[in-house]
């Protein structure tokens, strides 16, 4: 068996072969990822809520967030746990957190600074456990969070000095990986994607991050992966499997209604549902 590349030997390599790695737009379509088998349930999908950005003309980034949670509370079925995809302002976060009625399993995004990030590990400790990056099992799923995002940086990274610990998050990520086979779905979750054909993209994660992202998925083949950040709808696949950008449920570029998904998780994989929650919705 040949030797298994890792972090630095694929980064010295990066550009090589990258013609092969069949990325292609998902066009607009709600579309399911690779056939795992497993019990039928649900979850929501929550983006950027920039809880404290309060815009002028319109409720709260609070209030904003009420309306999810009101939302969720409605939906049939109904969902069992929510990702909350970074840029979350977890002072307020802090505050409303009585009145979800679901557990959450949130990430970093690049507007939490390192005190914002203590906060979060403090709300959630039995996923951080001091660390910005975590897993947690569901049913015979796997979900892996992962922490890409550098304080006020768009551009992601998996290492930097704002991440608890600074570095080594990949080499986690690919043990994460290793045990693929031992869950019906692995989900993968973060804040910042990688850039659809893995062009250098100012919003989205550096270039050999995004190129090394993208061998894992290629090779380990998991479910999905989920993001925020770049406040509209991006979907596209790497390799066959689907990654889903978000819409923010504060605000959006381009008119685009701001909400949530609620992710239905069956037999052929994954279906994505935006529920529109503003104030005409």
């Amino acid at each position: 068996m040949g030797k298994q590349l890792d972090r630095r030997e694929f980064l010295a390599l990066t550009g090589a072969g990258m013609a092969g790695w069949a990325l292609s737009g998902a066009h607009g379509q709600e579309h399911a990822g690779a056939g795992q088998n497993g019990a039928m349930y649900t979850f929501a999908a929550v983006a950027d809520p920039h809880l404290s950005e309060n815009r002028e003309g319109e409720l709260t980034g609070a209030e904003k967030f009420r309306r999810v949670l009101g939302a969720i509370e409605t939906l049939d079925p109904a969902p069992e746990f929510m990702l909350m995809l970074g840029d979350i302002h977890p002072t307020v976060l802090e505050v409303l957190l009585p009145e979800a009625s679901l557990p959450i399993h949130a990430v970093a995004g690049n507007h939490e600074s390192k005190e914002g990030r203590e906060l979060l590990r403090s709300l959630f400790p039995d996923d951080f456990q001091g660390k910005d990056y975590y897993a947690f099992t569901h049913r015979d799923d796997l979900y892996i969070a992962m922490c890409n995002a550098a304080h006020v940086d768009h551009v992601g990274h998996f290492e930097t000095e704002t991440n608890t610990p600074s570095v080594g998050q990949c080499e986690w990520i690919e043990e994460q990986l290793a045990r693929r086979d031992k869950f019906n779905r692995v989900i993968l979750f973060g804040h910042i994607p990688p850039d659809p054909e893995l062009r250098p993209n100012g919003m989205c994660l550096g270039q050999n991050d995004g190129r090394w992202l993208a061998q894992k998925v290629q090779d380990t083949q998991p479910t999905a992966l989920f993001f925020g950040h770049r406040h509209h709808r991006v979907w596209f696949d790497i390799a066959g499997v689907p990654v889903y950008g978000m819409r923010s449920c504060n605000w959006n570029f381009n008119n685009e209604p701001v909400g949530f998904g609620h992710v239905f998780a069956g037999s052929n994989g994954l279906d994505v549902r935006f529920i529109e929650t503003g104030e005409e919705a």
